[in-house]
């Protein structure tokens, strides 16, 4: 019976709990520091893609809301941001280079240098290739190639105008100076968005500053996250290739008009995503 009532307890706890986490997801403003919530709660909000989308500051640089922790100052913040952008451009260039070099070589050991030796089997590796890689969808950016599995090129086709850049600036809305965690194209209501890697889709929510946003995990710790849209089109759980349509933009969250937030994180901060942006793969 001691043993029935315990079971009783732990699961009367457990709906409780869920209960909790479920309600934070829905529009709000999310609290000053990350410890004004509990650690459970906080996990499941930012699984569901909430975060603190900017941090703002006070006349002195001392950060007043969005913080992830007290005592935080924009100086820092910028400094370990350059710290994080630079370490994940030199790892994304080693990668590259590993890449380029093994390209040079085919799964049976023939280079490259000797196609004589062994064109049936490169034209059978290139055929399924092409296959494994080929897009599965429509609208597609042509610009983003095939199977590519890093962010490289921007979400949007064509060269679209960035409008605020990642960083330090003075908020649109709220006026405080604040970090802007992305970069922001110009882009009117209804903008095809597409995702410039491969990946499988993280978050898909909406809250009061974001919007409605999305979140897209990739290959190597890199994510890509998108808001102020005005329509998803995929959802959580679901694969999708470079090049595809998986949004369209709009004006949604806390705006001044319509435009792409985009964000890069790399291992789970994020980057300032500019090299990603005008490098191409």
């Amino acid at each position: 019976m001691n043993n029935i009532r315990l079971c009783m307890f732990v699961w009367g706890a457990l709906l409780a709990q869920v209960a909790s986490a479920a309600s934070l997801l829905q529009p709000q403003s999310f609290p000053k520091t990350s410890a004004d919530i509990g650690f459970i709660d906080r996990v499941v909000i930012q699984q569901e893609g909430y975060e603190p989308w900017e941090k703002e500051y006070d006349r002195n640089g001392n950060c007043i809301s969005g913080c992830t922790y007290p005592g935080l100052t924009i100086q820092d913040d910028l400094e370990l941001s350059r710290q994080r952008t630079e370490n994940a451009w030199m790892q994304t260039q080693q990668y590259l280079r590993q890449q380029r070099l093994s390209s040079q070589q085919t799964p049976s050991g023939i280079t490259a240098e000797q196609p004589k030796q062994s064109g049936n089997l490169s034209q059978a590796i290139s055929n399924w290739v092409e296959k494994q890689n080929a897009r599965r969808c429509t609208p597609v950016n042509s610009s983003v190639p095939v199977g590519q599995i890093m962010p490289f090129g921007t979400p949007l086709v064509g060269t679209p105008t960035i409008t605020s850049k990642y960083g330090a600036r003075t908020h649109p809305v709220t006026g405080n100076l604040s970090k802007h965690e992305g970069v922001d194209f110009s882009a009117v209501i209804g903008t095809d968005v597409f995702t410039p890697a491969n990946g499988t889709v993280a978050a898909v929510w909406s809250d009061s500053t974001c919007g409605n946003g999305l979140r897209i995990s990739h290959a190597n710790g890199y994510e890509t996250v998108y808001c102020h849209l005005n329509k998803v089109v995929v959802n959580k759980g679901d694969k999708v290739e470079a090049g595809c349509k998986v949004a369209e933009t709009g004006n949604t969250g806390r705006t001044t008009g319509p435009h792409l937030h985009y964000g890069i994180k790399a291992g789970g901060d994020y980057i300032d995503p500019m090299n990603w942006i005008n490098t191409k793969n």
